[in-house]
């Protein structure tokens, strides 16, 4: 076999494009499901810190003599229960109208995703449940 043939062999071998294929894309295609991952469970946080929310409006709600310190407790206590640290709980009431107030409890979180070789990436979320008070 002379050397143009080899040449000719050489160059007409396609055995390895796809894996060559394969290790350009990859990289991009590992970062993309990486991404979605992460953003998925950055919104099954914020689900689970409305859910945390909703369950300290509820008690406020059926004791509505709580202070923004027992709201704020009952609400941590839901978000360690499901794991989630850093949220921050307020509670404001309009004035009485009509018989009833109306009581606004807040929560502020965020939730970073960090990839690798790339910098951290916040998101921030902020979410208010609104509930009457009856009497007082």
């Amino acid at each position: 076999m002379s050397a143009s043939q080899r040449l000719r062999a050489f160059a007409g071998d396609a055995s390895a494009g796809a894996g060559l294929e394969f290790a350009l894309v990859a990289p991009f295609l590992i970062t993309l499901l990486f991404g979605i991952f992460a953003f998925g469970w950055s919104m099954n946080s914020m689900s689970s810190v409305r859910y945390a929310l909703e369950a300290s409006a509820r008690s406020l709600q059926l004791n509505n003599t709580l202070t923004q310190s027992d709201i704020q407790a009952v609400a941590t206590q839901k978000l360690q229960a499901l794991g989630l640290k850093n949220v921050n709980v307020t509670i404001t009431t309009d004035p009485a109208s009509g018989g009833f107030r109306m009581a606004h409890v807040n929560a502020s979180y965020a939730f970073v995703i960090s990839f690798p070789y790339f910098s951290d990436y916040p998101i921030s979320y902020t979410t208010s449940v609104t509930v009457p008070l009856i009497g007082g």
